[in-house]
């Protein structure tokens, strides 16, 4: 079952990194405006795939993550356990609806 988590793009970093730090996950992070998804910013396809920015903020700067800060708010979408383990280590980051 998969899960939405919602988060600041101030927050993002640790995240970006945490998800780096733990290969093998499948997720999407994508960008948001005024509550819709507008932009994948990044993603993992699962054992074997890295976690990293998608094609087009890849191609389009060479520090992608100046182009992520575009979006305030950020949606990630992982599996159950997955968000469970996001939520446990970002402990107050993370909201389960939109507001």
């Amino acid at each position: 079952m998969l899960t939405n988590l919602y988060f600041a793009f101030s927050d993002f970093e640790p995240v970006f990194g945490w998800l780096e730090a733990h290969p093998g996950l499948t997720l999407e992070v994508w960008g948001l405006e005024r509550g819709r998804r507008m932009a994948l910013l990044a993603y993992s396809d699962g054992p074997g795939d890295d976690y990293g920015w998608s094609n087009w903020l890849r191609s389009a700067a060479e520090d992608p993550s100046q182009l992520a800060s575009l979006f305030e708010q950020l949606e990630l979408v992982a599996e159950g356990e997955t968000a469970t383990q996001l939520q446990q280590a970002f402990a107050n980051v993370f909201k389960t609806r939109l507001e």
